[in-house]
């Protein structure tokens, strides 16, 4: 091994791509002391057609390069069909462009190989090179679950042979990391070989990317804005949230605005309907923001409200957008079941309501606009901080090149 180790990241969620996965791959790259590390991931604009290039600023300045694979045209349009029934995803067929870019890199010596997913696919990648190279060590990262995720209906062959993928992933990899214990347990289906090998590694948020000096929350704002942050999909869905605001009891002397940031929803089409006959609370979609500006926005924001998915009856996921709201400091509204959404926001001094009971969620919000404080809580967040994290992660590999 050299002074420090050379690592090689493969993802196919990277700035200034915008996606969750690439910013929270950022995040941690970035922070991670003490190596050397390429990236390897898809050109610019193929996984999403919102870059953010600010936040592309911010990922290229990791201790290495990034390297941006171009697969072929037809591969190219293939992958722009959202509903292209492949698994584990459709950026399965970029892999051979990918695995021929990777290969090229190793004459540099790689003393670790890290994958990361979404999208699943890339590990797919990492599989081949340890077949190639079985001395070398690999860390394979999960956000989200492979098999069995409610995003991804089961597609007969299709689903069997990712799930067959998935399972070969799980063995030949030497460390895998997930950013929850209930998704390490989901994913690894509590074997205990492959929790052996597991760490538990949550997302992290960067200080350098709030703004350092945010206005003061005041108390006796007449006009409060509250914010959510994030795309619904699968079974995340905003019409809870949204009867819920047309049942709450606004104080006279206050009027709420609800504004919701990111892609389009068929039911935003209804907000105008529900802002005529409501004059105390008006919910208003804003679009999409770079990920810099929503994050000023967060810490300018009244309360920060996040829906967590209603897949599991106790929750496993880590919505990122939780830990930017954190680090914000701003107050936040989950609106879950028991889990790890729960878990955090009670250990941040964070509202709850039940996702299954509107009642829940107007008695929580109510709660929220008699409260005469809204208390920044900020002051205790060291745990999810990027160079926290960042040297979690080093102590990982620091462990596996050792080997």
């Amino acid at each position: 091994m050299t002074t420090i180790p050379r690592v090689l990241v493969i993802g196919y969620c990277y700035p200034p791509t915008a996606s969750p996965e690439a910013f929270v791959t950022a995040k941690l790259l970035r922070n991670i002391p003490d190596c050397q590390i390429d990236v390897v991931t898809l050109e610019d604009g193929l996984v999403s057609n919102f870059s953010d290039e600010e936040m592309g600023d911010y990922a290229a300045g990791i201790n290495g390069e990034v390297f941006k694979v171009s697969p072929s045209s037809l591969v190219k349009r293939l992958c722009r069909q959202p509903r292209l029934p492949l698994r584990p995803d459709r950026w399965l067929l970029a892999n051979h462009s990918v695995r021929k870019k990777a290969m090229e890199l190793m004459s540099r010596n790689y003393d670790c190989l890290v994958t990361r997913s979404q999208y699943h696919s890339a590990h797919l990648v990492g599989l081949q090179l340890k077949k190639a190279f079985p001395s070398l060590p690999w860390i394979a990262c999960f956000s989200d679950p492979w098999s069995e995720s409610d995003h991804q209906p089961h597609v007969p062959l299709f689903s069997s042979f990712s799930r067959h993928q998935e399972q070969k992933v799980l063995k030949q990899a030497d460390y895998l990391v997930f950013p929850t214990e209930g998704l390490r347990k989901h994913v690894t289906n509590s074997d205990s070989n492959t929790l052996r090998k597991s760490s538990v590694i949550p997302h992290c948020y960067d200080p350098q990317l709030y703004d350092e000096t945010p206005k003061p929350l005041d108390s006796a704002r007449q006009e409060l804005r509250w914010r959510i942050f994030g795309s619904f999909y699968g079974n995340r869905q905003p019409d809870i949230l949204l009867k819920a605001l047309d049942k709450i009891k606004v104080p006279e002397d206050i009027t709420v605005y609800i504004e919701i940031f990111g892609a389009q929803h068929d039911m935003y089409n209804e907000l105008d309907h529900f802002n005529l006959i409501h004059s105390d609370r008006k919910i208003i979609y804003k679009g999409q923001k770079s990920h810099k500006s929503a994050l000023h926005l967060m810490q300018d924001s009244d309360l920060l409200i996040v829906i967590d998915s209603t897949e599991q009856q106790e929750s496993f996921y880590l919505p990122s957008k939780i830990i930017d709201y954190i680090g914000s400091g701003a107050p936040i509204l989950s609106i879950c079941r028991p889990g790890t959404v729960q878990s955090i926001t009670l250990a941040w001094g964070g509202h709850l309501a039940n996702i299954d009971s509107i009642q829940s969620i107007c008695m929580a919000m109510e709660d929220i606009l008699g409260t005469p404080s809204r208390k920044n809580i900020r002051s205790n967040t060291l745990e999810f901080e990027s160079s926290a994290i960042g040297c979690k992660f080093k102590e990982l590999i620091t462990c596996a090149t050792k080997k």
